[in-house]
């Protein structure tokens, strides 16, 4: 039995030399693939393999788990041994849909580097370069940036059904020149959202396919009446608040993506008495949303 006990031990020792010592699985190539812009010297960086390690020693498992707690940006890694020295890597990238401010945010003049990105499942993570192609991204203001970090996912309802809009509104869009600028909560059961044609939509936060198309009805209406659609609450399913106007209105600010300079944030205001439905201009100070259908300065048709 002794003698059988030393064969084995050697056996495994001569074995193990040859797989874990021997420089034929010495590793001597990384391949690396992604579907975004994450350059190969970054994922390296966080992964801890280096060439010329015993690819066989490295843990795989750990490997993919360094990267994605490191790199938030990152949604999912494939690492495969193509033995006897290669390694292979693929990354799959978490596409952007919207920034994350706070409220206390609007107004405030900011850069892109460093703000908080949001997936379309509420994956946040920082931007870490200033590329123009996330300017178009619509901002959502909202108390949570104050309690996420970059890794978390956001579980606040008002931002994943802003998030929700926000990708909804963009495919609804797409051969159209209007865009989402930004979103912020005004209760807990509805979002206001700015276009980037000075509009202001009241959005509430079920049935937002709806919702759309109820919008892109009331432009086509304002295109038929030669008008422009200034204001709407589409939460409503029947008889919509609606405001058309001559011309969009040129005196708003509209809380917009990074960077921006201005405070002044306009609000909704519902109806105080019937009587103010003939009252009210387009160029007043605050606005008061009109029962469809109506045009700016005239009373119903």
């Amino acid at each position: 039995m002794t003698l059988v006990g030393m064969v084995l031990i050697g056996a495994y020792r001569s074995i193990d030399s040859f797989l874990f010592e021997s420089p034929k699985f010495l590793l001597r190539q990384i391949s690396y693939e992604t579907d975004g812009t994450l350059p190969k010297d970054k994922i390296m960086k966080y992964s801890g393999v280096e060439v010329g390690a015993n690819i066989l020693r490295i843990d795989l498992k750990d490997v993919r788990q360094l990267i994605l707690d490191q790199l938030p940006q990152v949604e999912d890694v494939k690492i495969v041994r193509d033995l006897p020295g290669d390694l292979s890597i693929t990354i799959t990238e978490r596409v952007p849909v919207a920034w994350l401010n706070g409220i206390d945010d609007i107004g405030a003049e900011k850069k892109n580097v460093g703000g908080v990105l949001l997936d379309a499942s509420g994956h946040a993570f920082l931007c870490d370069d200033s590329s123009s192609k996330y300017d178009s991204l619509p901002v959502i203001f909202s108390e949570e940036s104050l309690h996420i970090e970059a890794g978390q996912r956001i579980h606040a309802l008002t931002v994943l059904r802003g998030l929700h809009l926000a990708v909804d509104f963009s495919a609804a869009f797409k051969s159209s020149s209007i865009r989402l600028s930004s979103l912020r909560s005004e209760t807990d059961y509805s979002l206001i959202g700015y276009l980037n044609n000075s509009a202001e939509i009241i959005f509430g936060l079920d049935e937002i396919d709806r919702q759309i198309g109820d919008l892109k009805l009331l432009f086509n209406e304002a295109r038929r009446r030669g008008k422009v659609l200034v204001a709407a609450n589409v939460m409503v399913k029947k008889n919509t608040p609606v405001q058309f106007a001559d011309s969009a209105r040129s005196n708003v600010s509209i809380p917009r993506a990074l960077p921006v300079t201005s405070r002044s944030v306009p609000r909704a205001l519902p109806f105080k008495n019937t009587s103010e439905r003939t009252k009210i201009s387009v160029n007043s100070s605050k606005l008061i949303l009109k029962a469809l259908p109506v045009s700016s300065g005239a009373k119903n048709p």
